[in-house]
């Protein structure tokens, strides 16, 4: 599981953007104690639909 900031750098998005996907719910995330977190599966996805830049 990935916070919002390792995911920004993995997707190459920034944090604000991350963010505004996961409550557009483009990005599926999961609220754990107080961070949200998105799964491997999840940034996997992104990344081979995008091409791996994350746009």
């Amino acid at each position: 599981m990935y916070s919002i900031k390792e995911a920004k750098g993995i997707l190459g998005l920034s944090y604000n953007t991350v963010y505004r996907l996961i409550k557009k719910g483009t990005i599926n995330a999961t609220k754990i104690g107080g961070s949200i977190r998105i799964s491997q599966a999840t940034l996997r996805k992104i990344e081979d639909s995008s091409g791996g830049n994350g746009k």
